[in-house]
């Protein structure tokens, strides 16, 4: 090599080409569709996620009281409220 050339120009050269091929491979490689499972895993993943969901929704479900509203704490549905004292609803009725 002769005086004109640089071997720190030619490393700091080869070395930005290296970097800017590097980034353009990770940019393609990130952007290309990822591969799916085999169809009989994905499946028994399916299967497997299946059992967890039932056994979360019977944990999660919540008594509904008869006007629609769900409380947390109430374990059976409640009578629904009337404007009368309980000692009137005890009564029964005259036929009129």
């Amino acid at each position: 090599m002769d005086e004109s050339f640089s071997r720190v120009g030619l490393l700091y050269g080869m070395a930005f080409v290296l970097a800017v091929s590097k980034a353009c491979t990770l940019l393609i490689w990130r952007t290309l569709p990822k591969p799916r499972p085999p169809l009989r895993q994905e499946l028994l993943e399916l299967w497997r996620s299946r059992g967890t969901r039932e056994r979360v929704r019977k944990a999660s479900a919540v008594p509904q009281t008869p006007d629609g509203i769900r409380h947390e704490n109430s374990c059976a549905p409640s009578a629904p409220a009337s404007d009368e004292s309980p000692n009137e609803t005890m009564k029964p009725k005259a036929w009129s």
